[in-house]
């Protein structure tokens, strides 16, 4: 008797990422990188002490946020997509 595979449906592909999605995603991490980088450069070249709180600043301007914690949120949702755990 032939082996029959399951036939597959159309709500068991996965839909591609929307355009929308990519571009929060885009966003996110060129944010991510520029905050970083900004925090990166203060510590080398201004000799200022990297912190959380700097961090954080770097991360508000790089979004346009008034609130430096939701920046901070948002770093750290971009550090555990690339397998980095625990920013908060």
């Amino acid at each position: 008797m032939p082996t029959q595979t399951p036939a597959r449906t159309r709500s068991s592909v996965p839909s591609p990422p929307r355009t929308v999605d990519l571009i929060v995603r885009l966003h996110r991490l060129e944010g991510s990188t520029q905050a970083a980088l900004a925090t990166l450069r203060r510590s080398l070249i201004e000799n200022v002490q990297p912190t959380r709180r700097g961090l954080a600043h770097e991360a508000a301007i790089a979004f346009d946020l008034d609130d430096d914690q939701d920046a901070l949120a948002i770093i750290d949702e971009v550090a555990q997509t690339v397998g980095i755990s625990g920013l908060m």
